[in-house]
C-alpha cells in the first residue's frame, strides 16, 4: 500500500528516500514538517532522532527517541537506536569531564557507554587513559589490553599515551608493549 500524499507516512517515504540518496539534511526536514503538520508519528520520530545522532545533536536525539518510544515502548529497533544515543552521550561527557580534570566523572561515564555494550577498542582506550590519568596505571593497562584485543589499529594511541603521561611508562621496546598488552587480564 502507497502512503498518501501530504501525509506522515509519505513524508516518511520522501525522507528515507532522501537518506538513501545521501542527502540528511533534506530528510531531516522532511521529518520536521511530517511532525510540524501531522500527529506524531513513531517512525518519523525514529528517523528524526538517527538523523540527529549522526549530525551530534545528541539532546534533540535522546528526545525524539523518547517520544517515538512512548508511542511504540517494545519496538526493537528503536530501542537500539535509544542504546546508540545514550552511549554517545556517556562518551562525550566522558571526553568533556576528562578535559576539565574530573576523572572520576569521566571513569563513571566510560563505564556506563561499557555496560551498554557491545564493548568498543576507543572506549576502553580511552578508560585507560582516564585511569592512567588517575594514577592507576595497573588498571589502565587492563583497559588499553582490552581496547588493543578489540583493535589491534589502537596501539600507537595506547603506546603514545603510555609515553605522554607523567603516570605512564616508557616502553622501550614496541614489541614487547604488544606482547605485555595481549597477556593482560580483561
Amino acid at each position: 500500500m502507497n502512503p498518501t500524499p501530504g501525509s506522515a507516512e509519505h513524508c516518511l517515504a520522501l525522507a528515507i528516500q532522501h537518506v538513501n540518496a545521501g542527502l540528511p539534511g533534506r530528510a531531516k526536514v522532511l521529518c520536521e514538517h511530517a511532525l510540524a503538520a501531522y500527529r506524531p508519528d513513531a517512525a518519523v520520530l525514529q528517523l528524526l532522532a538517527v538523523l540527529c545522532l549522526k549530525e551530534g545533536e545528541l539532546e534533540r536525539a535522546r528526545l525524539s527517541i523518547a517520544h517515538s518510544l512512548e508511542l511504540r515502548p517494545d519496538h526493537a529497533p528503536s530501542r537500539r537506536v535509544a542504546g546508540d544515543i545514550a552511549r554517545a552521550q556517556d562518551f562525550a561527557l566522558a571526553l568533556a569531564l576528562h578535559d576539565r580534570g574530573d576523572l572520576e566523572g569521566a571513569e563513571a561515564a566510560l563505564r556506563r557507554v561499557l555496560a551498554l555494550g557491545p564493548p568498543r577498542a576507543e572506549v576502553e582506550v580511552n578508560l585507560g587513559v582516564v585511569l592512567q590519568d588517575a594514577g592507576r596505571i595497573d588498571e589502565a593497562m587492563r583497559a588499553y589490553g582490552r581496547g588493543w584485543r578489540l583493535n589491534e589499529d589502537s596501539f600507537g594511541r595506547i603506546a603514545h599515551a603510555l609515553s605522554a603521561a607523567n603516570v605512564g611508562r616508557l616502553w622501550l621496546d614496541l614489541d614487547t608493549l604488544r606482547e605485555t598488552l595481549r597477556g593482560l587480564p580483561p
